[in-house]
């Protein structure tokens, strides 16, 4: 079959290489339409049942999606001035009137109250101004202090030691994605300009998340895509000492690149910080399909074949081998489609697309511009290099199988142990480091302001359920239990609300901040509340118009998912037991339940296109070999690589997160390529009568040194990403760096002190023979 599609390629092998080219150059312009995006909807299908809640909620009270600005001053009396005060109500008036912006929450637009007093003609009542207001009326200082002493705003909108105020924008989360970028931006140009000398602005928040997300995407297509392929194209010269080989190199990767992103645009999948590494990984991974096609066709000519010849002798042998290991690649990629999370179904599709592209690309243009290339009748350089010592390798691991795995099975326990030692962590700030403007603002906003994390508990039950007395209470009390947990900064609810207004009514004392036992009262208090109109934008983010429902809102600090996980659980279950029996139903939502929801999704994804993946691609295997004995062969040297990482991760501490969690999946799709060609070249000798020993001398002569050779190519471009100031894509880089080393080693070292120790078990126990001449 092989041999005839061969025959077919030839005859039309300048239409096929024009199609390629011309629709590569097609696809330039749509290239150029890549949409990043990195908000919620990128991670959550809108069918989510865990997302539909949030926007139920948003829906109600509005989103929490913010853009937190912490400012701070060299000293309590330098923020709370007139000249801090004054900035303050600019940057926020300024910050209102720009798009998509819904609501500023600041000390310029903070409410207190007042109690009034009694007289012959009223019996008092209480009064809702903004703060901003007594800057004027009772002076800067006296406004800061009362800021201090309230405690809805202090820990919130001010620190405890008056040096940070904080400047928290909501947005229209419907539409805010489309002009992100461009927004936050103009915040900064309201901000940073207008910063009184000594003051600092920090950025934080799940808007500028996002938006760094979006800055990563870019930065991973244009600062690290141009050293990959340098350094590759480097590698491919010092290899084959050929700068023909090396352009066509070049070429076929580009070729199979604008393919790759273009079918991938076509489809409808926007680009986010997981798909900016397809390139990358479609550079490294074309490199071995070329590879593998130049060396066999370099051996034919320098055996006399003729360049058509050396055509179709380089497709009939290297057809087979080369889609097996494209086919169980691109498995390995797809099975990633079995994700819950959007963006890993968008990488697993996108990067399947990539590899059988470059299949088809490898399989028709490199032969194709070969055939032109004047023929070079010497040895490139990387089989002077590798071609003894491979040999050596290659009686070794023939004559020491017994050793080998034993070395290799005490590996695989050491692996495991590093295994049981992987914890899962998504932590969004803990990926870059402390000196990153991320990690500075979320120290500053974490340690003297409410924290970047946050959650919220949705409470519906009958009209007016949330004005009585009883509801409330169980809200204070829930709310007191939650406080008890160490990362959560502040936790603000109805309950809140009403012990603020009571004090002020019954002469401000702290013994009268307390909930009222009668609901009538409750409900009066919260009516006057909203007569002014600050009170009433106010109290309509906290309760709905007929009290049905309320929020509390929980502020956290950054932190591991799994703890923010475990946090989420345990809120979710005190909830439940604070309202049983009550008719009010708690849902547990917002942006922080998102992610910890999130995390969880990316471990059960993990463990379910890892079995997919291992599904799939033994299978083609199987069918590639046609042999269910060859197929078993190929496990053990697939699954040590995959351990091997799994265990390293352990040990080094690196965790199951939003890059990493696709590592296990990615590397088995990529470790059997190497795998697939040995044992295709062990099989093609073994029928033309080799020993054993021969035969696996020749597998690890020829393949194995296109297998070194990609290894060496591609470990270095993946760890190119090691640069990237967004840890998970220098871990990712690293971990399938050392995955194409580890493929190797096992390739010429275990696969073979298999097939020896399994002889009997392949029937080949022949006598090997005594000598041998290696052939191509």
């Amino acid at each position: 079959m092989s041999a005839a599609l061969a025959r077919v390629l030839w005859r039309v092998r300048y239409l096929l290489s024009f199609i390629a080219v011309a629709g590569a150059l097609a696809f330039v312009p749509v290239v150029g339409r890549v949409t990043i995006d990195n908000d919620l909807t990128s991670w959550f299908s809108p069918d989510d049942p865990i997302y539909q809640q949030y926007e139920r909620f948003r829906d109600e009270f509005g989103g929490t999606r913010t853009l937190i600005v912490a400012v701070r001053a060299p000293s309590k009396a330098r923020l709370l001035s007139e000249e801090g005060f004054a900035f303050i109500d600019r940057v926020s008036g300024g910050i209102a009137r720009v798009e998509m912006v819904e609501r500023v929450n600041s000390l310029s637009t903070a409410t207190i109250v007042d109690a009034l007093p009694a007289t012959a003609d009223d019996d008092g009542g209480i009064e809702v101004r903004p703060l901003i207001d007594d800057v004027a009326s009772k002076g800067a200082a006296a406004a800061g202090e009362r800021a201090l002493d309230d405690e809805l705003l202090r820990g919130d909108l001010i620190s405890a030691d008056g040096t940070v105020t904080a400047i928290i924008v909501s947005f229209d989360e419907t539409r805010i994605d489309e002009v992100r970028a461009g927004v936050i931006d103009a915040i900064h140009g309201i901000v940073d300009p207008a910063l009184p000398d000594g003051f600092e602005a920090f950025y934080n928040g799940s808007l500028e998340i996002s938006e760094t997300y979006n800055r990563i995407t870019v930065e991973n297509q244009t600062k690290f895509t141009p050293p990959i392929l340098l350094l590759t194209m480097a590698v491919v010269y010092l290899m084959f000492r050929s700068w023909r080989k090396t352009l066509l190199t070049l070429g076929a990767i580009g070729v199979s690149v604008l393919w790759t992103i273009g079918l991938y645009i076509t489809l409808g999948l926007s680009f986010n910080v997981l798909a900016s590494m397809i390139v990358p990984l479609v550079i490294v991974l074309a490199i071995a399909d070329d590879v593998h096609i130049i060396q066999h066709f370099d051996h034919a000519l320098r055996d006399g074949a003729t360049p058509e010849q050396a055509f179709k002798t380089t497709i009939t042998n290297m057809t087979a081998p080369i889609f097996g290991a494209s086919a169980t690649t691109a498995l390995g990629m797809l099975s990633l489609a079995t994700s819950s999370v959007v963006a890993v179904r968008a990488f697993g599709i996108g990067a399947a697309i990539g590899v059988m592209v470059d299949f088809a690309i490898s399989l028709v243009l490199v032969p194709t511009v070969l055939v032109w290339m004047r023929a070079e009748r010497t040895a490139p350089p990387q089989e002077l290099w590798f071609m003894g010592p491979l040999r050596r390798v290659a009686a070794f691991s023939t004559h020491n199988a017994k050793a080998i795995m034993l070395v290799a099975a005490g590996l695989a326990v050491l692996a495991m142990a590093g295994v049981t030692r992987l914890e899962v962590d998504t932590n969004h700030i803990a990926f870059f480091s402390k000196n990153h403007p991320l990690g500075k603002s979320a120290a500053v906003i974490d340690q003297q302001l409410g924290g970047v994390y946050g959650f919220q508990i949705m409470l519906e039950g009958p009209p007016g359920s949330m004005q009585q007395p009883d509801t409330l209470r169980r809200i204070d009390a829930l709310a007191d239990r939650i406080e008890a947990f160490p990362e959560v900064r502040k936790v603000t609810s109805l309950a809140d609300y009403v012990k603020r207004i009571n004090r002020e009514l019954e002469g401000g004392g702290a013994e009268a901040s307390r909930i009222p036992d009668q609901a009538d009262r409750i409900a009066q208090e919260l009516f006057v509340f909203t007569l002014a109109d600050e009170g009433r934008h106010e109290l309509e983010r906290v309760v709905s118009s007929d009290a049905s429902a309320s929020q509390v809102s929980i502020k956290l600090q950054a932190m591991s998912s799994d703890i923010l996980w475990t946090y989420v659980y345990d809120v979710e279950r005190y909830a439940a037991e604070a309202f049983a029996g009550t008719g009010i139903t708690p849902t547990v939502t917002g942006s922080g339940k998102l992610f910890a929801q999130l995390d969880h999704y990316l471990v059960t994804s993990q463990i379910t296109s890892f079995a997919t993946a291992f599904v799939t691609v033994f299978a083609v295997i199987f069918l590639v070999f046609r042999s269910w004995r060859y197929g078993m062969l190929a496990i053990v040297p697939n699954l040590f690589p995959v351990l091997a990482v799994f265990g390293v991760m352990g040990w080094l501490g690196i965790s199951l997160n939003i890059a990493t969690v696709m590592v296990a999946s990615v590397a088995l799709g990529v470790v059997d390529d190497d795998t697939i060609h040995f044992i295709s070249r062990f099989r093609r000798e073994r029928k033309a009568g080799a020993a054993i020993a021969t035969a696996i001398e020749r597998a690890t002569i020829y393949e194995g040194r296109a297998a070194l050779t990609t290894a060496i190519i591609n470990s270095a471009g993946f760890a190119v990403l090691m640069l990237s100031e967004y840890r998970p894509s220098a871990w990712f880089g690293g971990l399938l760096a050392l995955t194409m080393i580890v493929a190797f080693l096992a390739e010429v070292f275990i696969l073979p002190a298999t097939i020896v120790l399994l002889s009997r078990f392949f029937r080949t126990r022949e006598r090997p023979l005594a000598a041998a001449t290696v052939q191509a």
